[in-house]
């Protein structure tokens, strides 16, 4: 009886995907991937369109006003810590799928809602399942990415955030803003149906092969490697022959430690200062991020623009985030994502100098094009530098710790924005958001690490941190 072939161990299925080229697998995974994003930042996006319509419907307060808006990152919060640790524990896939069904029962139910606080709780539980998404999504695409692809590919995946701020904006011109009414809800809706048809295709959806390294389950890695490779031939790409493995072994089996354990895994020695960068990092920039993008339609309301010119400067803006998203991929194949997100953070804080002090629509409408094209560029290299500094047992645990630290920032600038705004007024709320970006390019710049052109297991030690 012949010998079965002797199986791969885990360092060398890594380096057979890392030598794959960008191909037909992975472009699905990115589209997919994409696709969880456009829902986040449709959802998270739109209401801020509707609280123009919202407040005036329901005679709300400004104050009032800023927790509605912050409540579905009250749930994008809880759903990233959820989520961080289960995908660690349990598997990508499987945390993937039920966020994206928590999503859609939960959105339906906001659309039903007749007063704030209902409101409220039905954007608090659909947050948890956007949290989720957005928190596992990253860590599984990009365990999949061989290393020269991985910033660009990533920066791809961003860019449906882009086009899910447009369609948001969009919706609020073409279905908000002629009947308010009844058009909040009917978005809500609208947001729902294409969910349910990617909830379909996720069926087929395999789960990370380092992820399955990690628990031993190598029978299965190899099963879904090999059919990377497979695909990738058949697409017509070469799949070369795998060089020899370099930089730190790959654990086959690591520690199934419970999500306690796990979440005090990243303030150990050599993660702490990671976790520390990319925790404040997230904060300021998401503050910045929603305070701004949540924020702005009613602002401009407040300022004597009517309801239809400021959905269409946000649309405008919108728009403009998907060649931001684009380019800071691009460069951040190039100069570094720890550099990459300095450099638009800085552009970030002059575009908001400029809006604070801007004095006319054309002067208005210009700033807030170009804000919006350096803001969302931060994301991009972001996303993928987060996920890159933790090892693949902290990876997803790592991001959701993030995220949810992200979403305090997400929750406290809506809030404190609908509390200072009388003070400050439309120029100081936009000073105020310079000033917490220009704190994260600070931080990023003195303890950040780089990252660019390293594979996932060179980065997994406490070395090189500069």
């Amino acid at each position: 009886m012949p010998a079965s072939p002797p199986r791969s161990t885990g360092t060398e299925l890594i380096a057979r995907l890392d030598r794959l080229p960008l191909s037909k697998p992975h472009r699905r995974l990115v589209f997919q991937g994409g696709m969880g994003f456009l829902f986040e930042s449709f959802d998270g996006v739109l209401l801020g369109y509707a609280a123009s319509a919202v407040v005036a419907l329901w005679a709300l307060d400004p104050a009032t006003s800023g927790w509605l808006l912050a409540s579905v990152f009250v749930g994008f919060l809880i759903g990233a810590l959820i989520a961080g640790v289960l995908a660690d524990w349990l598997g990508r896939r499987r945390v993937l799928m039920w966020a994206l069904l928590v999503y859609v029962v939960f959105t339906v139910l906001a659309a039903t809602a007749s007063g704030p606080g209902e409101l409220a709780l039905w954007r608090v539980l659909s947050g948890i399942g956007l949290g989720a998404e957005a928190t596992a999504i990253v860590p599984y695409v990009s365990e999949f990415l061989p290393q020269r692809h991985r910033g660009r590919s990533i920066g791809r995946t961003m860019m449906f955030l882009g086009v899910g701020h447009a369609l948001a904006a969009l919706t609020s011109v073409l279905v908000i803003s002629p009947n308010p009414e009844s058009g909040w809800r009917i978005a809500c809706v609208l947001g729902v149906l294409p969910a349910l048809c990617l909830l379909w295709w996720r069926r087929q959806m395999v789960e990370s092969p380092r992820f399955l390294i990690g628990k031993g389950r190598l029978a299965e890695a190899e099963r879904i490697v090999a059919r990377f490779e497979r695909e990738t031939a058949a697409a017509g790409d070469p799949v070369v022959a795998a060089p020899a493995a370099t930089g730190e072994p790959v654990e086959e089996r690591t520690h199934d430690a419970g999500p306690l354990r796990r979440l005090a895994a990243l303030w150990r020695p050599g993660m702490a200062r990671r976790s520390s960068v990319v925790c404040l990092l997230w904060f300021t920039f998401q503050a910045a991020q929603y305070g701004y993008g949540t924020w702005l339609p009613t602002l401009l309301v407040l300022e004597g623009f009517t309801l239809a010119t400021s959905f269409g400067f946000a649309l405008a803006g919108a728009l403009a985030q998907i060649p931001g998203y684009y380019l800071a991929a691009m460069l951040s194949e190039h100069l570094d994502r720890k550099w990459t997100i300095v450099l638009f953070m800085a552009a970030s804080v002059g575009c908001a100098a400029g809006l604070s002090a801007a004095d006319g629509a054309a002067a208005m409408f210009t700033c807030t094009v170009a804000l919006s094209f350096c803001l969302h560029g931060v994301a991009s290299p972001l996303y993928a530098y987060t996920a890159e500094i933790y090892p693949t047992a902290l990876r997803a645990s790592g991001m959701g710790v993030a995220s949810a630290i992200a979403r305090l920032g997400a929750i406290a600038a809506p809030v404190a924005i609908g509390y200072l705004h009388a003070g400050l007024g439309f120029g100081g709320v936009f000073a105020m958001l310079g000033g917490l970006l220009a704190a994260g390019a600070v931080v990023l710049t003195l303890w950040g690490l780089r990252t660019a052109g390293r594979s996932l297991e060179d980065l997994q030690g406490g070395s090189r941190e500069s």
